[in-house]
């Protein structure tokens, strides 16, 4: 074991710092996402129903009201400025925060107003909201250095910063239950944010110190007409990602919503995976894309497609045994949603390979329009199969919803490059391939020996081009 450790390390050190870096970016941020999934049943054992139904209304809250506190300005438009006003990279920082601490506080004052004085919406107490609050204002400065490092393949400092937020943000929560048992959502609440605020406010800190000056109206200007468009987009994915539950709940009941709900924590763990993957991608597409080399990008994001492709289809033909390991059997029937859950989540990686592409070309409004055509489209079909089929079909209409976002993401992309960036003919092999197992997998569910000798093959298969796979990807990036 030793000897094998020793190797590792060695290979590890041989490689190009762009390949250490999205290495070690992908394993932290894997381990960080992974630890709050494998901690969650231990919060819903010391917390109520009740109060654990309270932190999600927070949760909520908190992914809606950040849409418009931050203005998505953590997003693909400081990607883009960092890129294009390299020169000036610690005013336009700066820049990005005063701006997003501007939006936060006339946000705060919109929703204080009227959830104080006119009528209360927030079913959240008032020192949650104001905690709220307090953590957008120092959350940008963390994800301004986070996306700076990952830029300049600087990974040590970063990957130490994620590894404390992911043993102290659990070990603080639980400990804040145990010290206030009177105040547990406030303690979960608070003792989860205590470590990545105290990160936060250094960052802040060394942001202000960088400055070099006042921070450019030029620069908010370019920030506001960037993402002004893309704000019906972020609520068009949230729509889309949590609207199923609720109409699941309005038309078959609670119940079903709830074995839904722990049929789609799967769409959670394959989403931690693809964040992390994509994530160490941006930084080298928006590179070769500058320079005006997009044909290279298949030559490594095929590869990756291919790679997760692989998994995907590994979580579907398991899914039985993921809902016996999650739930008891009462959330069985959950098990044939998940092909449908687990390729949508897929197709929302072709989505991003190619919003990505858009989005450094400056033309957000595109996404946009992919975003709200999938969430229109997802709606109308769960008002018109929930009813009439079941919440089971909950699955493949969000599945239906996610194709129209990419076919749409890929017209955009095309009509904004002038070509198809990426070779096609691989990712609709790729794609179909998911997309046929997606509708077979369930038929297979009753023939454990089959699924396991089909996923013997396709382990086979991976480990056979390993080599292969792993060149076609890092290779290219040694030569950046």
């Amino acid at each position: 074991m030793k000897v094998l450790v020793r190797k590792g390390i060695q290979a590890f050190q041989q490689m190009s710092v762009q390949v250490r870096a999205s290495m070690a970016f992908m394993a932290v941020n894997f381990m960080q996402k992974g630890i709050s999934f494998l901690t969650a049943p231990i919060f819903t054992r010391l917390l109520t129903t009740e109060e654990y139904g309270k932190i999600t209304v927070y949760a909520s809250w908190l992914d809606v009201i950040g849409i418009f506190a931050m203005f998505g300005l953590c997003n693909n438009v400081f990607y883009n400025g960092i890129t294009e006003f390299k020169k000036d990279r610690n005013r336009f920082v700066f820049s990005m925060l005063t701006l997003s601490n501007l939006i936060t506080l006339l946000v705060f004052a919109a929703v204080w107003t009227v959830n104080k004085y006119v009528f209360r919406f927030l079913q959240v107490s008032d020192h949650l909201i104001l905690f709220m609050f307090f953590t957008f204002l120092l959350e940008p400065a963390f994800e301004f250095w986070k996306t700076r490092q990952r830029f300049d393949f600087k990974y040590r400092l970063l990957c130490v910063f994620m590894l404390l937020v992911m043993i102290f943000s659990p070990l603080c929560a639980i400990g804040g239950i145990f010290l206030f048992p009177e105040a547990k959502v406030e303690a979960r609440i608070v003792g989860a944010q205590l470590m990545t605020l105290l990160i936060c406010t250094g960052c802040y800190v060394l942001t202000v110190l960088r400055a070099e000056g006042m921070p450019r109206v030029r620069y908010w200007k370019y920030a506001l007409l960037y993402n002004l468009p893309l704000i019906p987009y972020f609520l068009s994915t949230y729509i889309l990602s949590s609207s199923d539950r609720l109409m699941i709940a309005h038309y078959c009941g609670e119940d079903k919503a709830g074995i839904y709900g722990i049929a789609y924590t799967m769409s959670a763990v394959v989403n931690i995976i693809w964040s992390s993957v994509n994530a160490t991608m941006i930084p080298t597409i928006y590179k070769r894309c500058e320079e005006k080399r997009m044909h290279t990008l298949s030559e490594f994001v095929n590869p990756v497609i291919m790679a997760y492709a692989s998994i995907c289809i590994m979580i579907m033909m398991m899914a039985p045994e993921v809902i016996a390991f999650l739930a008891p059997s009462s959330y069985g029937e959950g098990m044939y949603v998940i092909p449908a859950i687990v390729g949508g989540v897929f197709y929302m990686s072709i989505f991003s390979i190619f919003s990505n592409v858009i989005y450094y070309h400056k033309k957000p409004r595109y996404v946009m329009g992919a975003g709200v055509a999938a969430a229109v489209a997802n709606f109308i079909l769960n008002m018109l199969f929930i009813p009439t089929v079941g919440y089971l079909a909950a699955g493949y209409t969000t599945l239906a919803a996610y194709l129209v976002e990419v076919l749409w993401a890929y017209m955009a992309m095309k009509k904004v490059t002038g070509s198809s960036v990426y070779d096609m003919k691989k990712l609709i092999l790729v794609g179909s391939g998911v997309l046929a197992i997606a509708a077979a997998a369930p038929l297979l569910y009753p023939y454990m020996a089959v699924r396991l000798f089909l996923l013997a093959g396709l382990l086979w298969y991976l480990w056979k081009n390993r080599n292969d796979m792993i060149q076609m990807i890092w290779r290219k990036r040694n030569h950046e």
